[in-house]
């Protein structure tokens, strides 16, 4: 038991001074937990909430395809160019894959189909996928189909902090299928995917970005949420940013915590 302790408390401050370093002369706020216990093993920066953007997309997911809303194979073509309720939410992944499936749009962060999905989800359901987060959110069963879909993309009805999301991604990939879908986009999104700037040579790591706006503010934030399975969740949340700087700032703590 001294020595299993004496582990968790080396592995805190390894993380706390990795954390620290990656964050340094940044305004970023972030949180490390423990992915077997969920123990906060340190946590930097001032906290922080802000609309949780294409960060609520694997929970969505996850809910479309346990309840049969979508088939991992199901198709939609990307133009890019999306317009929600007179919003512009464009695409911003490369163009050279115009047609996704479930695990290349989230791997690729594709609005304009996870904008479809939310189209054939009834309201009830989309507050259900919502719900599972655990996240403080509008009752979305009375949404209309703009705010269903701004619901889904994470740009509407809901907030988070770095701890409260952490402990959502942690709880998600207690349920995941293992080797499923959504585990696959993870992975694929921090290999080849919007995440990549997270990638660390020598760690197996599944994440996602997101870039949003709160209400009331002309800028955008940032985030990353990522899973070293078995390891480490590590969320971190840029104020005046995007998902890509949140990602690169995780991958400086990876590097750290791999040497």
């Amino acid at each position: 038991m001294l020595l299993l302790l004496s582990a968790t408390v080396l592995q805190a401050e390894t993380a706390q001074v990795a954390l620290h370093n990656a964050l340094a002369r940044t305004q970023a706020s972030a949180v490390v937990l423990d992915a077997v216990t969920g123990k906060i093993l340190t946590r930097e920066g001032i906290p922080r909430r802000g609309t949780p953007g294409s960060t609520m997309k694997p929970f969505v997911l996850d809910y479309a395809l346990q309840h049969g809303l979508v088939q991992p194979q199901t198709q939609a073509y990307c133009r890019r160019d999306l317009h929600i309720g007179g919003r512009s939410v464009p695409c911003t992944h490369p163009a050279d894959e115009p047609f996704f499936d479930a695990e290349n749009a989230l791997a690729e962060s594709c609005n304009t189909w996870f904008a479809a999905l939310a189209q054939r989800m009834p309201a009830g359901d989309v507050e259900q996928a919502v719900a599972a987060t655990a996240l403080p959110h509008e009752n979305l069963r009375g949404a209309n189909v703009d705010q269903r879909q701004l619901a889904v993309l994470g740009l509407w009805g809901s907030t988070a902090s770095p701890l409260e999301l952490a402990r959502a991604y942690r709880s998600l990939f207690q349920r995941l299928p293992q080797g499923g879908v959504v585990e696959r986009g993870l992975q694929a999104s921090v290999e080849r995917g919007m995440a990549n700037p997270a990638a660390t040579r020598g760690i197996t790591i599944l994440g996602k970005t997101g870039t949003a706006r709160n209400p009331g503010e002309s800028w955008t934030h940032g985030w990353f949420a990522g899973v070293v399975p078995g390891r480490w969740i590590v969320v971190i949340y840029i104020p005046k940013g995007d998902g890509g700087t949140a990602a690169k700032l995780a991958h400086q703590f990876f590097e750290e915590m791999a040497h």
